[in-house]
């Protein structure tokens, strides 16, 4: 599949590091020339080991001539389920329309507002990046084979970061964590408008790859204040702010403790099922998270020594898959991240049960099958306090 989106000329054209830096230096001009944009983002998630290419297509609208001073843009995503995430300059909103719901914040922090789904990568995050990827003395940049995609020409550039990675809104980060030095960034530009075409990465110890095509980007006249109003939300959408609405979960997630912990029987990855009502006279963490979920990943570490360090007191750990992860796809990932504790997954209805709405959520329940600890997100010293009160004699 993965000649359906990169399809490489034969020919290897040698350019000199000075018609290199022109190129770069051409896109970043371009790119901060532009004042409204809107274009159709695809993203290709390729597993080469399962020879399976998950694809996601939003609609993103871009308004930089916008006079805000958090992040200097406006944003529009429409996602295939006509859900909206906006962030008009003032306010940050989302329409969720399954669950007939508007949440939203008049006082958006930077950190909300660049953290939104379709933003990273985006063009957006290109206009951020690239300048700094230029004069960073630590990042090589080559160019390599020109490249055709979806029948547009393209320069192609290999972007090598030592020990950092892009983060949100184009940030530089800087980690020690062995994933990162196997991927390498890739940048198509166009040759005829030398904008971005497709960013993404490659993975290079597996071939696999994650990569967003910028399909039909133009620039347009920058919409109406009405456009992106939270005015023009469905009449009948209950209204929420984001903090009363995540501690009204959490407050109903604290309702939880000292309740009968919802049972189950859910298929584990390494084999059989698990029914939590038979597990007699154990501690049981539950870790309710999914795939490339930065909290969960940071996890991990943690989670593995808790298990070893307790696993002989009457400690069980399992992590509680909740999306729609097929099962290879969980085992492969489960290796790539050094996962110990054993997973189980087709998750969804339980999260319900449990009242999740946020990962990594970590739910204790002692011996007698009561809840007593609930937390979304990784509090270690309050969980390890929890746990150790409440080991089995």
């Amino acid at each position: 599949m993965i000649k359906n989106i990169l399809l490489i000329f034969t020919v290897v054209s040698f350019f000199s590091n000075k018609n290199d830096n022109e190129i770069l230096n051409k896109t970043i001009t371009n790119l901060n020339l532009l004042k409204a944009i809107e274009y159709n983002l695809v993203i290709s998630d390729y597993i080469k080991e399962q020879n399976t290419n998950k694809i996601d297509s939003t609609y993103c609208y871009f308004d930089f001539s916008s006079i805000d001073t958090l992040i200097g843009t406006k944003y529009q995503f429409k996602y295939l389920n006509n859900d909206e995430n906006v962030f008009n300059g003032k306010q940050k909103f989302i329409i969720d329309n399954e669950k007939e719901m508007v949440l939203y914040d008049n006082k958006p922090t930077k950190r909300g507002v660049i953290g939104a789904t379709s933003l990273n990568p985006s063009i957006f995050t290109l206009k951020k990046v690239l300048p700094k990827l230029i004069t960073d003395a630590t990042t090589l940049i080559t160019r390599t084979n020109d490249s055709l995609i979806n029948n547009v020409e393209c320069y192609q550039f290999k972007i090598v970061m030592s020990g950092k990675y892009i983060d949100l809104g184009g940030a530089f980060k800087k980690s020690n964590n062995e994933n990162i030095e196997s991927l390498d960034y890739h940048l198509f530009i166009s040759k005829k408008t030398y904008l971005p075409v497709q960013f993404g990465i490659i993975l290079k110890n597996n071939g696999g790859y994650q990569m967003s095509t910028f399909n039909d980007l133009k620039e347009i006249a920058p919409k109406n204040d009405s456009l992106l109003s939270l005015e023009r939300a469905p009449k009948g959408f209950i209204k929420n702010t984001f903090s009363d609405y995540f501690k009204g979960m959490r407050t109903k997630n604290n309702d939880k403790i000292g309740i009968n912990a919802p049972d189950w029987i859910l298929p584990m990855i390494q084999g059989d099922s698990l029914q939590l009502s038979k597990i007699d006279n154990k501690l049981i963490l539950l870790e309710f998270w999914f795939p490339y979920c930065k909290g969960c990943v940071l996890a991990v570490p943690d989670l593995n020594k808790i298990q070893e360090k307790y696993k002989n007191d009457g400690l069980l750990i399992y992590g509680i898959e909740f999306t729609k992860a097929s099962e290879k796809e969980l085992a492969e990932y489960i290796e790539k991240q050094k996962i110990e504790i054993p997973t189980l997954y087709m998750g969804n209805k339980v999260s319900k049960d449990y009242g999740i709405y946020a990962a990594p959520t970590f739910v204790l329940i002692d011996k007698n099958g009561k809840i007593v600890y609930n937390s979304a997100g990784l509090n270690i010293d309050k969980l390890i306090e929890k746990i150790e009160d409440n080991l089995p004699d």
